[in-house]
């Protein structure tokens, strides 16, 4: 995302490193154990680097206000499209959001009584949230995972608080525990 900062791995910024450098510096984000990433960097993948400026301007941080929005207040003949207007509670870089900023922008303008297609609100639904916190853990369920034993006792505690409730067969469903 900074491509004038050093690396954690590769101590120079992305926009020095060749392609060998981007590779190892990725292992090591991903958890790969150190002695490995050279070789596998150099014999298991091909990374070649290609700078994009325009397309990290979807990821840089922002605020509300960065953007125009689609129909800003006043306007009665012109609207902002596509990933660079501001709508709301949705995610740039989708087909969805750009197909949304148009049905915005023409409903608005044309005084049309319908509504634009509601976002999904995966940020807000426990069961989102919960199959995604399992898939960073490789889809291992909570009780499969290695654990000290000050965390073994709080989840066998944490079970038994819950035994029989709606929340374990939440859990249980979702695979959060075994």
């Amino acid at each position: 995302m900074f491509t004038d900062k050093p690396g954690n791995y590769i101590q120079k910024p992305m926009r020095e490193c060749t392609g060998k450098e981007i590779c190892m510096e990725w292992l090591y984000h991903i958890g790969v154990p150190e002695k490995d990433i050279p070789k596998l960097a150099e014999e298991s993948a091909n990374t070649v680097p290609v700078m994009m400026p325009y397309i990290t301007a979807f990821f840089m941080p922002r605020e509300k206000g960065d953007r125009p929005d689609v129909v800003p207040q006043g306007a009665v003949n012109f609207a902002f499209l596509g990933q660079f207007a501001e709508t709301k509670r949705d995610t740039i870089f989708t087909t969805e959001y750009s197909m949304r900023t148009g049905m915005e922008a023409v409903y608005t303008l044309l005084n049309v009584d319908r509504g634009v297609p509601e976002v999904w609100g995966s940020t807000y639904d426990i069961r989102d949230l919960l199959n995604a916190t399992v898939m960073l853990r490789d889809g291992r369920p909570l009780t499969d995972m290695k654990l000290g034993m000050k965390e073994k006792a709080a989840v066998h505690e944490l079970l038994k608080r819950i035994h029989g409730t709606d929340i374990e067969k939440l859990l249980a469903e979702y695979h959060v525990i075994g």
